[in-house]
C-alpha cells in the first residue's frame, strides 16, 4: 500500500505554526484547548501519476519509494518510555527554510553560512536556527556507582544556586546572559531579581539572618510566586481574547523566574518551602515544553525578529543583529536544560529513580557566552569555531579538543551526560599531553631545540 503522509492539523495550518502531527491532538491544540482536526492524509505516489489500484510484486511489501527521513538518528528523535513526553521536532520538506546545505560541523563548524530566513530580512551566519538542532535527545547516561552519582548530581544543584547569586553579585551567570535584560526586564524577572539578594541576605542557611528575618524573606518568596502564576495566568486569558501568542521572550522570562524560585525553595530544605515547591515541579516542566516550543516555531522568522528582544551595541549590523539573536536562542537551550535537569535531579533524590530529562545542542565555545561585543562574539567564532555539536556528536570533544575549549557550563552538562569519571580522565589526559609538549619545548626529552 502507499505510505500514509499525514500533514498538519487545520488550526496550526491557519495560523501558520510548526505542528507536531500528534494523534489524537498536536501539542498546540492541545495547550490552547482548541479542537484539533487533520486535512484529508496525502499518500507517496510511486511515480508522478496516481498511485496503483492494486499493489505490485515489488511494492507488496512496503512502498517503493519511502519519504526521505530528516533524522537518520531515531534514538535522539525517539524520547522514549523514561522522557518527559517532549515531542520530537517532525519536519517534513516544505517545512524547512531553503538553505539548509551549511549544518554545523562537528569540530570544525565556523559560522560562514547558516540557515536562510524565509524573508528580506534574512542573515548569514544564523547557524544557531537549525532545526534539527532542536530536536532533544533522551539518551540515557552511563551507570555509575551511587556515591559519585550523588556527588554529581549535587554538584550541579549547587552550580545553578551559586549561578543565581552571581547573577545578582556579577549582573551575569553562564545561565544569565549580560545583555538579555540590559533594557527589558520584565517585572515578574525583577521580583526573582531582588527576591535573590534578599533570600541571600536574610534566609540563606549560614547567611547570618535571624530567625524573624528568614520567616518574612520565605512569605515573601511565596507572594511573589503566588503574584507570577497570577500574572501569567491573566495574561494567558487576555491573549487568548484578543487572539495572540506569548512571543519567545516572555516564555523565556517568565520559565527563567519561576526556575529562580524552584531553585531556591526545592534546594533550601526547609519542610514548608520543598513542599510549595513540589507542587509548581509540573508548571515549570510545562512552562519549558511551551517554551521550546514556542522557539521551534520562531525557526522560520527574521532573524532581526528575534534579535529586537535583546538590547546590542546600539548599530543596526548584520553582526549585532545576528549576536543578540544569539542570545536569545542560547538562552533558550540554556534555560530548557537547566530547568529539566534540576527538577528531575529533585525528584531523583527524592524517590531514588527519575526520568531522563533530555538534552538539546548548545554552543560550548569558551569566550562566546562572556562576549562584551559583536566584534568580539563574531571574531571568536571565526577564530576558534563555535562547538555547536549535535548531542550525538559531544563526545568527540574527549579526543579533538581539550577542556579549556568548553565554556563552565558546557562542561557541567557533559559531565552528567558522561560521569564525572570520564570528565576526570579528560582532564588528566590533557594536562599529561600539555606536560609532554613542554618537555619538548624545553628540549628535556634530549632533542634539540632552536
Amino acid at each position: 500500500m502507499a505510505t500514509i503522509w499525514r500533514r498538519a492539523c487545520v488550526a496550526c495550518t491557519r495560523s501558520k505554526r510548526q505542528c507536531t502531527k500528534s494523534v489524537p491532538a498536536c501539542r498546540r491544540c492541545q495547550d490552547k484547548g482548541i479542537p484539533c482536526e487533520y486535512p484529508p492524509p496525502r499518500r507517496a505516489l510511486l511515480d508522478a501519476g496516481a498511485a496503483p489500484a492494486t499493489p505490485s510484486p515489488s511494492t507488496a511489501d512496503g512502498p517503493a519509494n519511502p519519504p526521505p527521513a530528516t533524522n537518520t538518528n531515531t534514538s535522539s528523535n525517539d524520547p522514549g518510555p523514561s522522557s518527559l513526553d517532549f515531542p520530537p521536532l517532525q519536519l517534513s520538506q516544505s517545512d524547512l527554510v531553503d538553505d539548509t546545505g551549511c549544518r554545523p560541523a562537528v569540530l570544525t563548524d565556523s559560522p560562514q553560512c547558516g540557515l536562510a530566513d524565509d524573508d528580506a530580512n534574512a542573515l548569514p551566519g544564523s547557524w544557531f536556527l537549525a532545526p534539527e538542532s532542536w530536536v532533544a535527545d533522551y539518551t540515557l547516561p552511563p551507570n555509575q556507582p551511587a556515591t559519585e552519582q550523588h556527588c554529581m548530581l549535587q554538584r550541579f544543584t549547587n552550580c545553578v544556586r551559586s549561578w543565581l547569586w552571581r547573577w545578582v553579585t556579577e549582573g551575569s551567570s553562564p545561565l544569565h546572559h549580560r545583555f538579555l535584560y540590559r533594557e527589558k526586564m520584565p517585572r515578574y524577572v525583577q521580583d526573582a531579581y531582588t527576591a535573590v539578594s534578599m533570600y541571600h541576605a536574610a534566609a540563606a542557611r549560614g547567611g547570618g539572618g535571624t530567625a524573624d528575618a528568614r520567616a518574612t524573606a520565605i512569605r515573601v518568596l511565596d507572594d511573589r510566586v503566588t503574584q507570577l502564576l497570577e500574572d501569567q495566568a491573566l495574561e494567558a486569558s487576555l491573549s487568548c481574547a484578543a487572539g495572540r501568542e506569548m512571543d519567545v521572550f516572555d516564555h523565556l522570562s517568565r520559565v527563567q523566574a519561576l526556575l529562580t524560585y524552584q531553585t531556591i525553595r526545592l534546594l533550601d530544605g526547609d519542610i514548608q518551602m520543598r513542599a510549595q515547591a513540589e507542587s509548581l515541579v509540573p508548571t515549570l516542566f510545562l512552562w519549558t515544553r511551551q517554551l521550546l516550543d514556542s522557539a521551534k516555531e520562531n525557526l522560520t522568522r527574521p532573524t532581526r525578529h528575534l534579535a529586537n528582544h535583546v538590547s546590542g551595541s546600539g548599530s543596526d549590523s548584520e553582526e549585532d543583529i545576528v549576536w543578540r539573536a544569539w542570545i536569545l536562542v542560547e538562552s533558550v537551550r540554556r534555560t530548557w536544560l537547566v530547568a529539566n535537569y534540576l527538577q528531575e535531579i529533585y525528584l531523583y533524590l527524592k524517590r531514588g529513580w527519575g526520568e531522563c530529562p533530555g538534552r538539546v545542542t548548545i554552543t560550548m565555545r569558551t569566550g562566546l557566552w562572556d562576549a562584551t561585543s559583536p566584534y568580539a562574539w563574531s571574531r571568536a567564532c571565526r577564530d576558534g569555531g563555535t562547538l555547536f555539536l549535535p548531542t550525538t556528536h559531544t563526545e568527540s570533544l574527549f579526543y579533538e579538543m581539550g577542556p579549556a575549549d568548553v565554556d563552565e557550563f558546557s562542561m557541567l552538562i557533559v559531565e552528567l551526560s558522561y560521569g564525572a569519571e570520564r570528565i576526570e580522565r579528560w582532564l588528566g589526559e590533557s594536562k599529561e599531553s600539555e606536560e609532554r609538549a613542554s618537555l619538548t619545548l624545553d628540549g628535556w626529552d634530549g632533542t634539540t631545540v632552536s
